[in-house]
């Protein structure tokens, strides 16, 4: 089994860095992309709670949870969705389907260390606009790919016996590419400016979780986390062509001289996050919680392009979520075995477009279905909506399926007999 989720995790990682398809929002134009990253399958499906960790799978939100886990943990996560846009005038449908991250966790001695790769934003969207009131008819169309990915070393520790520690180092990493062309009726060649930009980064999460047992097998959750500012180095360039409509040869391209306009080389400020989170259960049985998280005002702005009507305010993120499981350890009955998640978030980007919010909900149900002793695969669903139709901009609605395969071993145990 190791041999089988090495080959694996070799294959993703590979496909990972060369390649981004999480996103077909027009939303995720701004910054570096839509935020495709929210957590593990099994926090996810309680609204991404961060404040929740047990002994067989990883929190991939909070550090500190790593130092919970007893056993190896190998987990990967996929994505399908179905998006429906919508706007005044018209009605769009897609599908989309990514990997959500990659990991492996492993318990020692003293403390836990995990890593892995993180899909953590993507780009990708086509849109066009025709302006049939101008002579010759003008059809103007964008279109953008790429984003960014992260790979994580996460430590996590038990530093006194109701609190645990943890801290991630992320290296972010990716490449963004944004064109927009302009057709003219009767005109041979269409003009385009084509954007590109390689990103690279350090960042760190830091976070401390208490656990208190108040009463016989009832325990309570309490998080805190904060994910400080970081910058992401952006090399930029920029070319203008003049390329035939039929695909034939001709046109012309030429570089723009970026270094004339500070552009070359710029900056995109990832602002500071903190989190809060706190939950009371009965291990093995069920548990109840709930986060509240927000990031600072003026980030994310990719100075390569001059926007108006544009604002990164501050953001924030509420989820509510918890699990059942009837009887963890039933020998009888295997649904009673089933863990059943739900969850609800609430969140606002910070991102301000026509002085409309870009907010964002979601209701998610999951179960976790095990086999082979502590191996589980993990399906969730989740039901929500992006954006709006004020302002001449984009509304989506979404359906999310999920799919996580969380895989355990045992490692560093001596034989007692031979």
């Amino acid at each position: 089994m190791k041999k089988i989720f090495l080959s694996i995790f070799l294959i993703f990682n590979t496909t990972l860095c060369n390649a981004q398809s999480g996103s077909l929002s027009p939303y995720s134009f701004y910054g570096v992309g839509e935020n495709t990253f929210k957590g593990s399958m099994e926090n996810r499906s309680m609204g991404g709670l961060s404040v929740y960790s047990d002994s067989t799978s990883i929190n991939l939100t909070n550090p500190a949870a790593y130092s919970e886990l007893k056993l190896v943990n190998y987990s990967v996560g996929i994505n399908y969705s179905n998006i429906n846009l919508k706007s005044e005038n018209s009605n769009e449908k897609a599908t989309t389907a990514s990997i959500n991250y990659l990991s492996v966790a492993v318990p020692t001695k003293h403390f836990v260390f995990g890593f892995g790769i993180i899909p953590k934003s993507s780009v990708g969207y086509l849109l066009e606009s025709n302006d049939d009131s101008k002579l010759p008819n003008e059809i103007n169309r964008y279109e953008g790919n790429g984003g960014v990915n992260t790979t994580f070393l996460t430590m996590g520790f038990k530093i006194l016996k109701k609190i645990r520690f943890g801290i991630s180092a992320n290296y972010d990493f990716g490449s963004l590419e944004h064109s927009n062309s302009r057709f003219l009726d009767g005109v041979e060649l269409y003009t385009r400016v084509q954007s590109n930009s390689s990103l690279s980064g350090l960042s760190f999460d830091y976070s401390l979780l208490f656990r208190e047992e108040i009463s016989k097998n009832i325990t309570i959750h309490a998080t805190y986390g904060i994910k400080p500012s970081s910058k992401l180095s952006s090399n930029n360039s920029q070319i203008l062509s003049t390329i035939p409509v039929n695909g034939g040869y001709g046109g012309d391209s030429e570089d723009i001289d970026l270094t004339a306009l500070n552009l070359d080389k710029t900056k995109i400020l990832i602002p500071t996050h903190t989190t809060f989170g706190f939950g009371i259960g009965k291990d093995t049985k069920w548990f109840i919680g709930m986060d509240y998280s927000y990031g600072g005002a003026g980030g994310y702005e990719n100075k390569l392009f001059n926007l108006e009507n544009v604002e990164y305010k501050k953001a924030s993120k509420f989820a509510i979520g918890g699990l059942f499981v009837p009887s963890y350890n039933s020998f009888t009955s295997y649904v009673s075995r089933i863990v059943y998640r739900a969850g609800i978030r609430i969140e606002k980007s910070g991102l301000h477009i026509q002085d409309q919010s870009i907010n964002e909900y979601g209701i998610n149900f999951g179960i976790g279905l095990p086999f082979q002793g502590f191996q589980n695969l993990n399906l969730g669903v989740e039901i929500g909506k992006r954006g709006t139709k004020k302002g001449g901009l984009i509304e989506e609605n979404f359906v999310s399926f999920r799919l996580g395969i969380s895989l355990n071993d045992r490692w560093f145990v001596k034989n007692k007999y031979n």
